[in-house]
C-alpha cells in the first residue's frame, strides 16, 4: 500500500493533468464573447484602483480594447480602505487596458456621493480620474447650497 501523500498524489494526478491541458489549450478569440467578464486592477502598493465587469466582453489584439456588453465600472481610492468612489455604468463600452481608458457611444450613467451624471458620448480616464460626457448631459448634485439664491 502506497504512503497518504502518495496514494493523494495518484488520485489527484489525473484531474490536475486534465486542468492542464484544458488550461494550455484555452485561447481567447475575437469571435467568442467572454462571458461574465471581469478586470480587476491594484496599484503598485496592491490596493484596488478599479474592476471593471460586464456580462460579454470580446477581445480585439489588433486594437487591443476590449468591448464589453453591460459595463458596471467600479473605481476605488487605490488606498488601504479600499472604498468604493464611483460607479459607472453603460449598455455597452471600449475598455483599454493598456492606457486605462474606457469610452462609450451610447449612454453612461456616473453614482457617486457627491453627483449622478448621465449622457451619452463619453471618456474615462482612470489615470486622471477625469470623465466626459459629450451630448445630452445631466447631473444631480446631492449637496446643500445655503442661501445660493441671496
Amino acid at each position: 500500500m502506497l504512503p497518504f501523500p502518495k496514494r493523494l498524489l495518484a488520485c489527484f494526478l489525473p484531474a490536475l493533468l486534465a486542468v492542464a491541458a484544458w488550461a494550455a489549450n484555452t485561447e481567447i478569440s475575437a469571435e467568442k464573447p467572454i462571458i461574465n467578464f471581469r478586470l480587476p486592477t491594484f496599484t503598485p502598493e496592491g490596493n484596488r484602483s478599479w474592476l471593471v465587469r460586464g456580462s460579454e466582453a470580446y477581445f480585439s489584439s489588433k486594437d487591443n480594447q476590449v468591448d464589453v456588453k453591460e459595463l458596471t465600472l467600479s473605481v476605488f481610492s487605490g488606498k488601504s480602505d479600499g472604498r468604493l468612489v464611483s460607479m459607472i455604468l453603460s449598455p455597452a463600452a471600449r475598455v483599454r487596458p493598456g492606457d486605462s481608458t474606457v469610452t462609450g457611444d451610447g449612454t453612461i450613467r456616473v453614482i457617486n456621493d457627491e453627483f449622478e451624471a448621465t449622457g451619452t458620448d463619453w471618456r474615462y480616464a482612470h489615470k486622471d480620474r477625469k470623465i466626459s460626457i459629450q451630448k445630452k448631459v445631466r447631473v444631480t448634485l446631492h449637496s446643500e447650497f445655503k442661501d445660493i439664491l441671496k
